[in-house]
């Protein structure tokens, strides 16, 4: 048996709701066709949901995918021109100081 997808089952279940309504509307329903009725009313909802975790599980998935993880952040990427000046200074300066230590241990 090939089985349904919720999005089609669900419109499935509607219709046939859409019919018994009008049928009750006119005749009536039986005490069977009550239980049907309200045991697909209960499917409907079970599969409302399904599809909208599974909607909110897929946003989550995008949105989580969104930021790519090499990419360098913001506010590192976008110091001012003064700022990134210091900041090489001083690892030059750090190193220089690194290989002057170095040299006078040996």
């Amino acid at each position: 048996m090939e089985k349904v997808k919720p999005e089609s089952e669900l419109e499935q279940l509607r219709k046939k709701q859409r019919i018994t309504r009008q049928n009750e509307i006119f005749g009536g329903l039986t005490k069977a066709e009550r239980a049907e009725y309200n045991a697909r009313a209960k499917r409907i909802g079970e599969l409302e949901i399904e599809l909208s975790l599974s909607a909110a599980k897929a946003e989550r998935d995008r949105q989580w995918n969104r930021k790519s993880e090499t990419d360098t952040a913001q506010i590192e990427a976008r110091q001012p021109y003064r700022d990134r000046e210091t900041n090489f200074e001083n690892k030059q300066a750090g190193n220089e100081r690194t290989e002057l230590d170095s040299r006078n241990s040996k």
